[in-house]
């Protein structure tokens, strides 16, 4: 989700171009640079035939800064099972050699970098004008319906490009995938996101949007700074991923790096790592897995909210930090029994004692006073 909130600041451009340009684990040292086409340099395939020679950009290259390197896939890719066994469907643009617009490629591409062993399947919902791109939301049903036909176990859809208007059945086919036990992950906003009546909040204008369950990323630089590049704030974002300087595949193959900081992409980078965990966990359910990726963020206090919700996703810890132990509860220790009264046998005959004796005494003292008038009474008969 990024619409328009000022461009990225010039330090920070600087410090992403620096930060980004190599894959993660390639050899020489920490700052090696390599020749590597932007991603946007074939934006469009206008004829499908044998491209240009590509773009190309480079420049010193931290590798601490990189995308790939603040999510610590390299490390995350040392202890997983590289998506083994989970299937990532790419709702986006397309990644097939007929798709006319770079986004589904280049999403397919950061999957295939972040998650090699994931099976990818290709679900194409733009339509791409002369003038202007649209999301056909219909299509979108559609392709979401099929999904949902199907063994949900293990599947990941990726909605990298939201649709912009509510479709009959949108939110429905999301609802049945969610309940057979898939993960679908939504990026948090599009460029033709309309935002004209509320600008500081486009939650209600991506789609679909009406399932909690739903994972929405937003897109971050490469630094924790606060989002001053061109993003859309949307408030039901849960995580974030960064994209400027990604390595990636242009629609003609070739290896590219990414030059935006884009929600498209960050949403693909995160379903990837969510590969990388499930793969891991087999055993787990859509909800173990979605927990896990949220509570190993990489967050600062008081971040949240419509930009960076959980915080920037962390993949080796989501792979390697032990989980949160609930509290012991205290083991119930069963009372000593209460001793037992010693009973006194003879106790009921004193209390009988003492009452006859009461008895005994009332009745003496009451024939000691009534003695004198019986005697009166005989004396003058």
């Amino acid at each position: 989700m990024r619409g328009a909130v000022t461009l990225v600041r010039s330090g920070i451009a600087l410090a992403a171009i620096v930060g980004g340009l190599t894959m993660l684990g390639s050899p020489g040292p920490a700052f090696a640079a390599e020749e590597r086409a932007v991603c946007k340099a074939y934006e469009k395939n206008t004829g499908g035939g044998v491209p240009q020679k590509p773009e190309t950009q480079t420049a010193p290259v931290p590798k601490q800064v990189a995308p790939f390197a603040i999510m610590r896939i390299d490390e995350a890719q040392q202890v997983s099972k590289l998506g083994q066994g989970v299937r990532v469907a790419v709702v986006d643009s397309g990644y097939s050699t007929k798709a006319q617009d770079y986004h589904g490629t280049v999403a397919a591409g950061l999957i295939s970098q972040i998650a090699p062993k994931a099976k990818l399947s290709d679900h194409p919902v733009l339509k791409v004008g002369e003038e202007k791109s649209t999301i056909e939301a219909k299509q979108m049903v559609a392709e979401l319906r099929s999904l949902a036909k199907g063994n949900a176990k293990g599947l990941i859809v990726d909605i990298g490009l939201p649709a912009t208007e509510r479709a009959p059945g949108l939110d429905a086919a999301v609802d049945t995938l969610i309940k057979k036990g898939a993960v679908v992950v939504m990026a948090a906003d599009w460029s033709e996101v309309v935002t004209d009546s509320d600008p500081l909040d486009v939650a209600s204008k991506a789609f679909p949007n009406a399932n909690d369950s739903i994972v929405t990323v937003s897109a971050s630089g490469t630094s924790q700074s606060d989002p001053d590049f061109k993003v859309l704030p949307n408030s039901k974002t849960d995580v974030t991923a960064p994209t400027y300087g990604a390595a990636s595949t242009t629609l003609f193959g070739y290896p590219c790096w990414v030059d935006s900081i884009t929600t498209s992409f960050a949403a693909a980078e995160v379903s990837a790592v969510l590969a990388l965990i499930w793969s891991t966990n087999p055993g787990w359910s859509a909800d173990q897995v979605v927990d896990r990726l949220y509570s190993t963020t990489s967050g600062r206090e008081g971040q949240g909210g419509r930009y960076w919700g959980a915080g920037v996703v962390n993949a080796y810890a989501a792979l390697t930090r032990p989980p949160v132990e609930e509290a012991a509860t205290v083991p119930e220790v069963e009372q000593a029994p209460m001793a037992r009264e010693e009973v006194d046998p003879l106790a009921t005959v004193r209390e009988n004692a003492i009452w006859w004796g009461i008895v005994g005494g009332g009745a003496l003292g009451l024939g000691l006073v009534l003695r004198p008038l019986f005697s009166r009474r005989k004396g003058t008969m």
